[in-house]
C-alpha cells in the first residue's frame, strides 16, 4: 500500500468518524423530540398514520439503495446552512418551551445532513422518502384552529343539505345540528382533518408506486383532498340519519365508531379505481 492510498484511506476513516459523531449528537440532541412526537401519535387517533411513517420512508430507502451506493459523495455547502437553521429553531423551542419547532428542525437538520455530508444527487435520488417524513410531524394547534373550524361548518353545512335532500327536518347552528330525536354537534375530530391526513399520506404513497405518467400521479395525489372531504360529509350525514332512525345510543356507539374507518376503505378504494381510469387515460394519450 502506498503512502497515497494510505492518506486516502486514512482520510475516509476521519470521516466516517466524524459522521458517526454527528449522528450520535444529533439522536442525543433529538431524542426528547422523538418522545414528544410519540406521546402525541399515541394521544390523538388523528396521528395514527405517523407510527407506519418511518417504516415507510424506511422501505423506499431500501428499495433506492442501489442507486444510493453508486452515487458519488459531493458535499454541498447549503446543507450546513440548513443544519445550522435547524440547531437554531431547536434551541429556540428549547428555549421557549415549544415542541412544535424542534420536530420541524428534525427534518431540516435530515435534509441539511444530507446535502452536506453526501451530495444533492442524494436528496433527488431519496426525494420521495425525505418528503415523506413531514407526515410525522403533528399539525400545530394555530393551523388546526384555522382550517378545522371551517371544515367544521362545510361539514355540518353539507351533511344538512344532504338529510334535507332525502327529506328530513334538520335545524343546523354553525357546527351544532338536531333532526327530530337526536342532536349532536360536529367537533374537531369530526372535522374530516385526521381522514384527510391519513388519506393523503395513503394516497402519496400509491400514487408514487402506480406507473402513472408524473402529472397523473400528482393528479391522484390532489384528488385525495376532496374525496376524503366527500367522505366525512358522508360519516356525518350517516351518524345523523341514524340517529334519527334507532337514537343517540346507536348512533354514537356504532354508526360513529364504524363508519369512519369503513369509509376510509371506501375511499381507498376509490382512490384505486380513479388510478385505474386515469392509466386507461395515459395509455390512449400515449398511443394516439
Amino acid at each position: 500500500m502506498n503512502t497515497t492510498t494510505r492518506e486516502l484511506d486514512s482520510l475516509r476513516n476521519r470521516e466516517r468518524l466524524w459522521l458517526i459523531a454527528v449522528l450520535v449528537s444529533a439522536a442525543i440532541l433529538y431524542a426528547p423530540t422523538m418522545v414528544y412526537l410519540v406521546q402525541r401519535w399515541r394521544a390523538d387517533v388523528q396521528y395514527s398514520l405517523a407510527f407506519v411513517v418511518p417504516f415507510v420512508s424506511g422501505y423506499f430507502v431500501w428499495k433506492k439503495w442501489s442507486e444510493v451506493k453508486a452515487l458519488k459523495p459531493s458535499p454541498y455547502v447549503l446543507g450546513l446552512v440548513i443544519i445550522l437553521f435547524a440547531l437554531a429553531i431547536h434551541v429556540a423551542g428549547v428555549l421557549l418551551d415549544i415542541s412544535g419547532p424542534s420536530s420541524v428542525s428534525m427534518l431540516l437538520f435530515l435534509l441539511g445532513a444530507c446535502l452536506y455530508f453526501h451530495s444533492a444527487a442524494l436528496v433527488k435520488t431519496l426525494a420521495f422518502p425525505l418528503a415523506y417524513t413531514v407526515f410525522m410531524i403533528p399539525i400545530p394547534g394555530g393551523v388546526l384552529d384555522l382550517v378545522g373550524f371551517p371544515l367544521q361548518l362545510w361539514a355540518s353545512g353539507a351533511a344538512a343539505a344532504l338529510l334535507r335532500l332525502i327529506g328530513l327536518e334538520v335545524y343546523r347552528s354553525g357546527v351544532n345540528m338536531s333532526v327530530p330525536g337526536f342532536d349532536f354537534q360536529v367537533a374537531q375530530a369530526c372535522s374530516g382533518l385526521s381522514s384527510l391526513v391519513a388519506l393523503v399520506g395513503v394516497t402519496a404513497v400509491f400514487a408514487y408506486l402506480t406507473n402513472l405518467p408524473t402529472v397523473f400521479k400528482w393528479i391522484l395525489f390532489f384528488l385525495a383532498l376532496p374525496i376524503a372531504l366527500t367522505a366525512n360529509v358522508v360519516r356525518v350525514t350517516i351518524i345523523a340519519f341514524a340517529g334519527y332512525q334507532w337514537g343517540h345510543d346507536v348512533a354514537m356507539s356504532i354508526f360513529h365508531d364504524w363508519s369512519s374507518p369503513i369509509l376510509f376503505v371506501t375511499a381507498v378504494v376509490l382512490m384505486f379505481i380513479i388510478s385505474l381510469g386515469l392509466e386507461w387515460i395515459s395509455k390512449r394519450l400515449t398511443t394516439n
